[in-house]
């Protein structure tokens, strides 16, 4: 039979498959014995309608669905050639191929029970008192390895090298005004507070600078050096500085302020350990449900006279 012809087959039979199903959704008569038809076989394998139906997408075209169908016969008949092909030269292996199998298969099933047990019963409400707690108890778990910074900043094009390239005059005015617009962002970085934050990132939005105004996150030094070009020759130093800091570097204006810092080495603030430490809780907590749980399926076991052992 010539692959048109197995085509047209297969998508034939399909979109009949597809027919009786939805005659069956409408309470119309059905096909009761269609779905364990042979579509494919294989060294005595054999893959039914039914089967093949659930690969298919519902949302195709017939004409696609037929040749998606194809494409899973093809693929399913390929694999079938391969595995007889393992079996026959790989005889020697079989038994231990066999074991870790099984040990595999009943790994997989113990997790996936385990698992959807735990979730359904875990506790994800962490509260700060846990949290403080925990972090309190071991402070050797949370050591830096790089120094951490709670910092602002914001970068924009030089104005005065801009308007030079466009050819236009920067005038006595435009740098009288330009001094006055420093001075207010460095007011604001230096505040730094409800009021201040928001004036500054709307002064941002407006020049269509890059910001970075989140005064509660923490950055690693080196992540923070891929987004502003700080020449930090004496680092310690220059991160426990609170006052605000510019400088331009190609061509564009940088603002900086750092607000908190944590040194390399040390222990980290909270803060920056607060999503390690909620992570540590709830993996305690999942243990807990675990380890309560095998221990009475174990203690039923027993009472039930499913278990029995000879001593040693």
């Amino acid at each position: 039979m010539n692959r048109r012809w197995t085509a047209a087959l297969v998508g034939s039979a399909l979109v009949s498959a597809l027919v009786v199903a939805g005659c069956a959704d409408r309470g119309m008569p059905n096909r009761d014995d269609f779905g364990t038809d042979v579509a494919a076989e294989a060294y005595g394998e054999v893959l039914t309608w039914d089967s093949l139906a659930t690969w298919v997408p519902d949302d195709l075209s017939l004409e696609d669905s037929a040749a998606f169908a194809e494409r899973v016969i093809d693929r399913w008949m390929r694999e079938q050639v391969m595995l007889a092909q393992a079996r026959t030269h790989l005889q020697t292996e079989r038994s231990s191929l066999e074991k870790a199998l099984d040990a595999y298969r009943r790994s997989l099933l113990i997790n996936t029970y385990e698992t959807r047990y735990v979730d359904s019963r875990l506790d994800t409400d962490v509260s700060e008192d846990e949290v403080a707690a925990y972090y309190e108890a071991h402070p050797e778990l949370f050591t830096l390895h790089d120094h951490a910074v709670r910092v602002l900043y914001l970068h924009l094009p030089d104005p005065k090298v801009a308007a030079e390239a466009r050819g236009a005059n920067w005038s006595k005015k435009d740098q009288k005004d330009w001094d006055k617009q420093v001075r207010d962002v460095e007011t604001w970085l230096e505040r730094a507070d409800s009021t201040s934050i928001p004036e500054l990132e709307r002064w941002c939005i407006e020049r269509g600078a890059v910001h970075h105004v989140d005064h509660e996150a923490w950055w690693a030094v080196n992540e923070l050096l891929d987004e502003v070009p700080l020449s930090l020759y004496r680092v310690e130093d220059q991160i426990q500085r609170t006052s605000p800091l510019s400088f331009t570097a190609q061509d564009r204006l940088y603002f900086v302020r750092f607000l908190d810092h944590g040194l390399k080495g040390k222990t980290a603030p909270l803060d920056v350990a607060r999503d390690q430490i909620t992570e540590l809780l709830l993996q305690g907590r999942r243990q807990q449900l675990l380890d309560a749980l095998r221990d009475t399926l174990l203690q039923q076991a027993w009472a039930n006279g499913d278990l029995r052992r000879e001593n040693l």
